[in-house]
């Protein structure tokens, strides 16, 4: 099974992601648009794994989940990998409480590294996936640098399973455990 960690985004803000997502396309904006469903904040990327990892992994969230209160982040904005002249993957921003974000991922990608996953080792730039492999020619894109998309509570943190199904790509909720230091 192939697996990542992640925040799901509430309901309000996949819709106001999908809201964006139909302003782009209005301006002429091609290609590969994530599913308002799979819209998530991608915290480790665990690749093929077998089930018998599932407990361990398990494990790993409830351990790092009760170090951590509830925080919110704000989502504004465009950016584009690894670059808007030659774009893979257009995205949105998150602000607000990074630093509370970091700490959640780094400690999260510490334990399982402790627990003997081999993960990568990029710098961690926290972002939304809009759409891969975007074909942006001239399109002015200055009106969304900065537009603000709205705010949410980050309250859990996820295990999904990345699946196709009936030839669609569906992230599966695995295991969901609430942040929850008190």
């Amino acid at each position: 099974m192939r697996l990542f960690i992640g925040i799901d985004l509430p309901d309000k803000m996949k819709q106001n992601l999908f809201q964006l997502q139909s302003e782009l396309r209005g301006y002429g904006i091609k290609g590969s648009w994530k599913s308002v469903a799979n819209l998530h904040i991608t915290l480790e990327f665990l690749g093929e794994l077998e089930t018998d990892a599932i407990p361990v992994l398990t494990n790993s969230l409830i351990k790092v989940a009760s170090n951590h209160k509830p925080f919110k982040l704000s989502v504004k904005g465009l950016g584009a990998f690894p670059s808007f002249k030659k774009p893979n993957i257009l995205w949105s921003a998150l602000g607000e409480n990074l630093t509370q974000l970091h700490h959640l991922r780094n400690e999260l990608h510490a334990e399982l590294i402790k627990s003997g996953y081999r993960l990568e080792e990029r710098p961690f730039k926290p972002h939304i996936t809009l759409a891969s492999r975007p074909k942006l020619e001239a399109v002015n894109l200055g009106d969304f640098h900065a537009k603000k998309i709205g705010e949410f509570t980050v309250e859990d943190v996820t295990l999904f399973e990345s699946r196709h199904i009936n030839g669609k790509l569906t992230y599966i909720d695995m295991f969901r455990v609430n942040l929850y230091k008190t």
